[in-house]
């Protein structure tokens, strides 16, 4: 069991770190909690902890000096892992050459982050128990230093930033310490390795937990690969689907028929192991890795060329990727809404599946890129399903973790499969509702005029009030109801002019004022029309009724 102290002045930070995991599940306990450096080392000679997590900034002694100290009392085998803010990076950098593991962002710190460093820090542990153990001294590997070189690039999106790193100054000096690293990687050549989980995804027994198992067994077995094809390499975990491959093309003259054979058979593997789809996205061959910005910018735009077309899944970088990365500014399908409420509330499949097919002709005729894509399906799955919201549905494919889902698919082929299962789910559910229960449209437009029979009602008030065209409303309730709308509507409001009549207390003029009528005489006239009396023969015959 490892024993970790955190050391943060800031309780909340304390408190939150020792609750984001399940420490034993990683063979780990939290042996102390403190303030500031000072405080560490009192606690450090009674529990002697395997791994620290502090702060870089705290009041009395802070992260920096902390470190320096434990040196200095020859406690070497504590592995280090630092907590900063973004304007700590320098900070951060130095701590790291002091033999920190890893430096995590507070903000941006999730369990997965912790989760990883944890079990670098673990690792690195364990080599420094052998060492000792054989009477070796542990020094960093070069390797693992262009690992967390290239870890720290991609972090922060090509070139070091933050604090007086960023801007010219911060690429200067990540092209300066990446050609410090040619002796590892001459010649690189950067390749993503894109996980495209598809429609596979939507299985509801395929969780997060399993997805990062996935990528976890093939990071392994690509890694194994990999040494098949390339003396000097790199891979590195870019996130849940996908991975950085660094290879060194130094004295391959056909390096790129190495590659395609090593892509095809990293595609081949992970097909066959986990039913994955995978791609391959290649950068071309630079003079040194002081060009990262350039190798990673190369590989995402031969990504973003095959989402879009999807023909060979080992893409290299040419000039017609970088037409691919042309997206349009927007990508909206707001104007649809309207034709898909008149759609669901007339249970009309064949009209929604006309609208959804609308939306995939526009994803391949917009060049949308993959997050307008992604958002448009959101946006489209959330507007329907609000039809659903009261649970009548049993069939609708609700999602608890919809966006995540979406996230997975990694071409525009597959999000224009998604929109097809989708489609063909919400058409199911209508054509259902159409042959089993009335239709929704002509209760809709009875709760309106109950609503407002008081006032003046028109066509076009209620079509707009309850988001329907006139003439679909028109047709509509005249197919469900079988009358028109403006009788129904006549029908209503001399129900209720009857009772006011009925009642003796109003003047027929009041009577036409309280139902919305603009004239007392065209209150008269439609009365006689509905009833075959007018209003005064009504108020007589209730009269003489009264009287009996």
């Amino acid at each position: 069991m490892y024993r970790v102290m955190i050391v943060d002045d800031e309780p909340l930070i304390l408190a939150g770190i020792a609750s984001l995991l399940d420490w034993k599940e990683y063979g780990c306990e939290i042996s102390g909690k403190a303030a500031n450096g000072q405080q560490a080392l009192k606690l450090m000679e009674e529990q002697k902890p395997d791994i620290v997590i502090t702060d870089i900034k705290m009041p009395g002694m802070d992260g920096i000096g902390f470190m320096k100290a434990v040196k200095e009392r020859g406690w070497d085998d504590v592995i280090f892992i630092l907590l900063t803010n973004l304007e700590e990076f320098s900070l951060a950098r130095q701590a790291l050459s002091l033999g920190a593991v890893e430096y995590l962002v507070k903000m941006e710190l999730t369990e997965e982050k912790l989760a990883d460093s944890l079990r670098l820090a673990m690792e690195r542990r364990e080599m420094k128990r052998k060492a000792e153990a054989a009477g070796t001294a542990v020094t960093v590997s070069r390797e693992e230093a262009v690992r967390g070189y290239i870890e720290k690039l991609l972090t922060d999106g090509g070139t070091f930033s933050g604090g007086a790193s960023s801007g010219n100054a911060g690429e200067a000096s990540a092209q300066n310490q990446g050609e410090g690293y040619d002796s590892c990687l001459r010649r690189p050549v950067l390749a993503i390795i894109s996980f495209n989980y598809g429609y596979e995804g939507f299985s509801s027994d395929f969780t997060r937990e399993d997805q990062k198992k996935v990528i976890s067994f093939a990071e392994n077995i690509i890694e194994q690969m990999v040494k098949g094809y390339f003396d000097h390499s790199c891979l590195v975990r870019r996130e849940l689907n996908s991975l950085v491959l660094v290879m060194s093309t130094d004295g391959i003259e056909d390096y790129r028929e190495q590659i395609r054979s090593l892509g095809e058979k990293i595609i081949s593997v992970v097909k066959d192991y986990f039913e994955v789809s995978v791609s391959v996205a290649v950068s071309s061959r630079k003079e040194s890795l002081g060009e990262f910005g350039a190798l990673l910018y190369e590989a995402m735009s031969a990504t973003n060329h095959y989402f879009y077309h999807s023909l060979d899944p080992v893409v290299f970088y040419s000039e017609e990727c970088e037409t691919s990365a042309r997206h349009t500014g927007s990508f909206h399908i707001g104007f649809l809404k309207k034709d898909l409420s008149q759609a669901v509330a007339l249970n009309d499949s064949g009209r929604l599946e006309e609208i959804l097919d609308q939306v995939a002709c526009l994803l391949r005729e917009h060049n949308p890129s993959r997050q307008q894509a992604v958002n448009a399906c959101a946006n489209l799955y959330f507007f329907l399903s609000s039809f659903f919201e009261d649970g009548e549905e049993q069939d609708f494919p609700y999602e608890v973790n919809i966006m995540e889902k979406l996230g997975r698919l990694g071409t525009l082929g597959q999000i224009i499969q998604w929109i097809n299962w989708f489609k063909e789910a919400v058409s199911r559910i209508l054509e259902r509702r159409r042959d089993t229960r009335v239709d929704k449209i002509a209760e809709m437009v009875r709760e309106y005029v109950m609503e407002h029979y008081k006032e003046r009602i028109t066509l076009g008030q209620a079509a707009e009030a309850l988001n329907i065209s006139q003439g679909y409303l028109s047709t509509a309730f005249k197919k469900q109801s079988g009358e028109s709308f403006t009788n129904y509507v006549s029908a209503i409001k001399i129900e209720k002019a009857k009772e006011l009549i009925a009642s003796h207390q109003y003047m027929m003029y009041e009577v036409s004022d309280l139902l919305g009528f603009d004239t007392p005489f065209y209150f008269s006239k439609v009365f006689k029309k509905v009833t075959g009396m007018s209003p005064k023969e009504y108020e007589a015959q209730c009269l003489k009724q009264k009287k009996l």
